[in-house]
């Protein structure tokens, strides 16, 4: 089943991203791209199912792309701003 929805965060000052591993009592490591945006987050975890990797692993190069281009993007739009 796949369940779509659309959500926006707007990033607080306390914001951050990066990777999560958390490895519970007597239960396997679980990983995750957590984004913290302050005070909300949200967490990418992979499937369970290694099969589906691959898909999960495009699905994270094409973030990192889109926010290093946006990050880009912005630097662009800042740096002009404050050369005017």
């Amino acid at each position: 089943m796949r369940v779509a929805f659309n959500a926006q965060w707007k990033p607080g000052p306390e914001a951050q991203a990066g990777m999560h591993t958390v490895r519970p009592p007597g239960a396997p490591e679980l990983v995750a791209l957590v984004v913290y945006a302050d005070p909300d987050s949200l967490a990418l975890v992979p499937p369970a199912d290694p099969a589906k990797w691959p898909e999960f692993i495009r699905l994270l190069h094409e973030i990192q792309s889109g926010a290093g281009d946006l990050a880009a993007f912005l630097q662009t739009q800042l740096e002009e701003m404050s050369e005017q």
